[in-house]
């Protein structure tokens, strides 16, 4: 009898200390997509800025990350000007709440420094330019919520700026809407 219930015993300790996976499993990155809309800050015409774009962080401790994404940007400028880039980043992250579990909010504060690359450029001014890259930056912040143990809802504020004056938007503000997934 005390061989039975030491066995019983046994058998419900055992998925105690076997569980596959704990409540707060430590995930190593996450990547996303998203979609934006926002304004260009030149002073004169205040172009409609459009992005679309995707990229992904690591953890290295707590909630430092260090990541990339590639963006598309079309800025619309008034009268027809319209430029478009390529904006490859690479990006150094915190989030407040890493292991935000499903229901959870996960604020963070992102930024680093970008590559333009243009791809179609009109006259501006007195000059033309051509396909150059220029160099510039970008930071911002956001929340992330988390609808499901490995998908969120990722919403952000982004501010992208550059070095070339030349360069759509030589500084904008973008308001992005997309999805997170761990």
């Amino acid at each position: 009898m005390k061989k039975l219930i030491a066995i019983t015993a046994l058998l419900f300790m055992v998925p105690r200390f076997a569980s596959a996976q704990s409540e707060l499993h430590p995930y190593r990155g996450q990547g996303y997509g998203f979609f934006g809309l926002g304004t260009g800050l030149d002073p004169y015409s205040h172009p409609l800025v459009e992005q679309l774009g995707f990229g992904g962080e690591g953890f290295l401790c707590k909630g430092l990350g260090v990541g990339g994404e590639a963006v598309w940007s079309t800025y619309n400028w008034p009268f027809g000007r319209d430029q478009r880039a390529w904006i490859w980043s690479v990006d150094a992250s915190y989030h407040f709440r890493r292991h935000a579990p499903r229901g959870r909010v996960d604020p963070f504060l992102i930024g680093g420094p970008s590559v333009y690359a243009p791809t179609s450029m009109k006259t501006i001014g007195p000059r033309v330019e051509g396909n150059a890259a220029a160099k510039g930056g970008n930071f911002g912040g956001g929340v992330n919520l988390w609808l499901a143990g490995h998908a969120a809802l990722r919403l952000e504020v982004r501010e992208h700026f550059n070095t070339a004056g030349y360069l759509p938007g030589n500084v904008a503000v973008v308001f992005r809407i997309g999805v997170t997934f761990r």
